[in-house]
């Protein structure tokens, strides 16, 4: 069995802020353990389902979060920038589930801890004229190489919108949102158990979950909230249909991201 964990850190058990989030401000080193503990408890919970593979993929702004000296030692990590060519290395058809720990609701979601899609700046970000984030973003890549999402960790938003768009997946609410920074927590021990839990779960349902997709093709639109912030000259978009809004249009929505790991050494 082989298991891909994809690790963002705005859904992590305890945070609730931006100066958890950023690398400037003062309570970011707390935050990375509090990420650590959430992402070992994944690993610990796939091995224990009988994963002899495991790939962990710090993904929150430029990689480079997860404390190096507390890694889970059965696992090995991908680590760096940049996010695409393609967003998840190694990731292919032999895995059998992806699990997105710690991640955040789209944009404009609330009340959600601190949501937004891929940056503060965007708007909306829509596949086909309908508003996805960051969890639709990565499981359709992983279904796109052929491997199930089977569990998401976060606030409440995040988790209902996974179900909404995934199906009844595992998925584990270590805090209740209030509001944007906000919200009633677990604590950390008691995310940890519940984690490692639902991943030992996870991991054993691959087979029996739906992939997901956007089809085919794809239009992807990208709203801002400022049209000073619209990418000018972007060798890969296709139109504007607004002055607050790019475009692109793909056969494939994976060929936004550099495509898939297949067939690569």
């Amino acid at each position: 069995m082989k298991i891909y964990i994809s690790c963002d850190m705005e859904g992590t058990s305890g945070v609730v802020s931006w100066d958890q989030c950023l690398k400037d401000r003062p309570e970011f080193e707390r935050a990375r353990y509090l990420l650590l503990g959430d992402v070992n408890a994944a690993v610990e919970g796939a091995l224990a389902a009988g994963a002899d593979e495991v790939i962990v993929a710090d993904m929150h702004d430029g990689s480079l979060i997860l404390p190096t000296e507390g890694l889970h030692p059965g696992a090995k990590y991908v680590v760096g920038v940049p996010h695409i060519s393609p967003r998840f290395p190694y990731l292919e058809d032999s895995f059998d589930a992806m699990f997105l720990v710690a991640y955040h609701a789209m944009a404009e979601t609330s009340p959600a801890v601190l949501a937004h899609t891929m940056s503060s700046e965007w708007f909306e970000y829509a596949v086909n004229g309908t508003p996805v984030g960051e969890v639709e973003i990565d499981a359709a890549l992983a279904g796109a190489a052929g491997v199930p999402v089977t569990l998401v960790t976060g606030d409440q938003a995040v988790c209902a919108e996974a179900r909404r768009f995934l199906g009844e997946i595992e998925t584990v609410e270590v805090k209740q949102a209030t509001d944007y920074a906000r919200a009633l927590c677990l604590a950390p021990m008691t995310s940890h158990q519940l984690i490692r839990e639902a991943a030992e779960r996870a991991a054993k349902i691959g087979k029996k979950v739906k992939r997901f997709g956007f089809g085919t093709p794809v239009e992807i639109t990208v709203k801002m909230r400022d049209q000073r912030a619209v990418p000018r000259g972007d060798g890969k978009a296709t139109f504007n249909p607004d002055p607050f809004t790019i475009g692109y249009r793909y056969k494939r929505f994976e060929e936004h991201y550099g495509g898939t790991w297949k067939g690569r050494k």
